[in-house]
């Protein structure tokens, strides 16, 4: 009985030493571990800078295309060389109702707009330097207004002849295109400008000749 006593308690001292010195390993092996001499790298963490793109360049400024150049029409009157005077008839004796213009021969061109007449004519103005120069200059005008606000007229080629006839306030009573300018829409296009030109501020003179030959050229 006391030897299998003792046995027992040896076998418990042995057990319970075993457990210290396994204990004991384990204790001085993480001891190692922490005392030991390389020290544990740390991850390194890079940083990547992001460029930023350079800015866009400005944008072009936009290149107007050429404005087209416009056609001045233009009111062009010669003045033929005085004639001399006759004892029949002076020049501020013309009868009424002959047509006002110029000699045919004067050559007014086709850069604009002409006052013409039968050959051999009087002047225009009549006598005196000028007698209806103020209002025939304000009838001028107005027809080139009236010619130069259609498109087709402003910027076409073209010819023609045309009477004119004014009432007393200055408005337009009627015309007449005696000579075409050889294209029927033309002669349509002249004859709706004329049609839609306002009155003149100014009455005509009543004893100016009527009705007025007006030759409307374009400017080439």
């Amino acid at each position: 009985m006391t030897n299998e006593k003792n046995n027992r308690v040896l076998k418990k001292v042995l057990i319970g030493a075993g457990f210290v010195g396994l204990a004991a390993l384990f204790f001085l092996f993480v001891r190692s571990m922490l005392n030991s001499d390389s020290p544990v790298k740390k991850p390194v963490v890079q940083q990547i800078s992001l460029l930023r793109p350079p800015p866009p360049p400005p944008p072009k400024p936009e290149e107007k295309p050429p404005e087209p150049e416009i056609k001045k029409e233009e009111v062009k009157i010669d003045q033929p060389q005085p004639e001399p005077e006759t004892p029949q008839q002076t020049q501020d004796d013309t009868p009424a109702g002959k047509d006002l213009g110029v000699d045919a021969d004067g050559g007014l061109g086709a850069d604009g707009f002409g006052l013409i007449g039968k050959k051999g004519g009087r002047d225009l103005f009549g006598g005196g330097g000028g007698k209806f120069s103020g209002y025939t200059g304000l009838l001028k005008q107005r027809i080139q207004e009236a010619l130069a606000k259609d498109k087709r007229l402003r910027n076409g080629d073209y010819k023609a002849i045309v009477k004119v006839w004014l009432k007393h306030d200055g408005s337009l009573d009627h015309f007449e295109l005696t000579g075409s300018s050889g294209n029927p829409e033309t002669d349509a296009a002249i004859k709706v400008a004329l049609t839609a030109m306002p009155p003149l501020r100014d009455m005509p003179p009543d004893d100016m000749p009527q009705p007025v030959k007006l030759r409307i050229s374009s400017r080439t």
